[in-house]
């Protein structure tokens, strides 16, 4: 192995630290490259030129020159205006060319670029990511004499574009990665703002129920205004929570369940009933909004039944909740010490029918009876769906 061969390998390995190092500048890269190449290779050009998103075109991010030392970029090549180059650099992993005055691939570029710059010989590498062309590196010999480059050239040549392309790759997915998580950022604060806008837009629904409960002439439109407000009530605290949070897929049962059974034991206490609601047996997990929204209505319903039915001339009564999650299966279990009812008689009432089409919504089967009490299972399997 020779010592020109040695000073390439060398030069690759230094070359693969500067492109380790924190660029964000591709100029900046591109002259790092330029400064310490150009002697090694006993060239005296050296640019990169990328091409465009329509490929129509390549446009230069570096442009060295040794006799000067100085650099440039944004000069532009048309494909319209030299096809046959394009052409080449599109099919072949390496163009060389000895000549580039009598090439009849890169004799159309003599007038407007080689003559001008003094280019007599090149070396021209296109870069690739994924496949896909994504500019050429160039290694231009200036002056009268031509220059034929050796293999080690084209291995060193091959080596850089290869080095070349995957920082310019890196620095692109690092755009990229920026620009998508700026945009997951502006959808997360869309969507909070969102559940904030309706969880107002409800709580505004509910006063306006206020006030219209408040004109009602008998009790039982009064009672039906008031159980309604409770149900809006449900669905507000759930896009509360997720404003508060900030999860957009998946509500705390606990921390919901709380707050919800909670309201109801303020709105539907007596004087006359000392009245225990005991949710310690509800577990503390995750759930998907699509499922916890229809399970939250079904518990209001079926504890609101609790409230108004089960302790009819009682002093005192109890209330007993328990949800809990396995693996994939949600069971929920409601009782209370009142009344009971006659399971064995169908029920029809405007509760039974909302109960049914929550459950239907989670694919649920349920037990509502009611004979030492009211005791009411539900189970259902969590899915993609739900």
């Amino acid at each position: 192995m020779d010592s020109s061969t040695i000073n390439l390998i060398e030069e690759i390995n230094q070359l693969s630290q500067v492109h380790s190092l924190d660029r964000s500048d591709i100029s900046n890269m591109m002259y790092e490259f330029a400064k310490r190449i150009t002697p090694i290779l006993k060239i005296e050009k050296f640019s990169v030129w990328m091409m465009n998103d329509d490929q129509d075109k390549i446009v230069s991010v570096g442009e060295f020159d040794l006799r000067d030392n100085s650099f440039e970029h944004n000069n532009v090549l048309l494909k319209a205006l030299i096809p046959s180059y394009f052409k080449a650099i599109l099919n072949n992993k390496i163009l060389l060319v000895e000549n580039v005055l009598n090439n009849p691939v890169t004799s159309i570029l003599a007038d407007s670029y080689f003559i001008p710059k003094g280019v007599i010989s090149l070396m021209d590498i296109p870069m690739r990511m994924d496949g896909k062309l994504i500019g050429v590196v160039c290694f231009e010999k200036t002056g009268k004499k031509e220059r034929i480059f050796s293999e080690e050239d084209q291995v060193f040549g091959l080596t850089l574009a290869m080095i070349l392309s995957s920082t310019i790759e890196a620095r692109f997915r690092r755009v990229l990665q920026a620009k998508l998580d700026k945009e997951l950022r502006e959808k997360e604060v869309l969507i909070k703002e969102i559940h904030h806008r309706v969880k107002n837009n409800l709580s505004v629904v509910k006063g306006l129920m206020s006030l219209q409960a408040a004109k009602a002439k008998d009790d039982y439109h009064l009672q039906l205004l008031n159980e309604c407000q409770i149900k809006i009530s449900s669905i507000a605290h759930i896009h509360n929570i997720v404003y508060q949070n900030g999860s957009f897929s998946e509500i705390n049962v606990r921390a919901y369940f709380n707050t919800l059974l909670n309201e109801l034991v303020q709105f539907f206490k007596k004087e006359s009933l000392k009245l225990t609601l005991d949710s310690t047996k509800v577990e503390s997990f995750e759930m998907p909004l699509e499922s916890i929204m229809p399970l939250a209505l079904l518990v209001n319903e079926v504890v609101t039944n609790c409230f108004k039915h089960a302790f009819l001339n009682q002093n005192e009564g109890e209330i007993s909740i328990e949800l809990r999650k396995i693996d994939s299966i949600i069971k929920l279990r409601i009782r209370d010490t009142g009344i009971g009812f006659d399971c064995s008689k169908k029920h029809e009432s405007l509760g039974m029918e909302i109960i049914n089409g929550l459950a239907e919504q989670l694919d649920a089967t349920y037990l509502y009876c009611g004979d030492n009490g009211a005791d009411f299972d539900l189970s259902f399997q969590l899915t993609s769906k739900n």
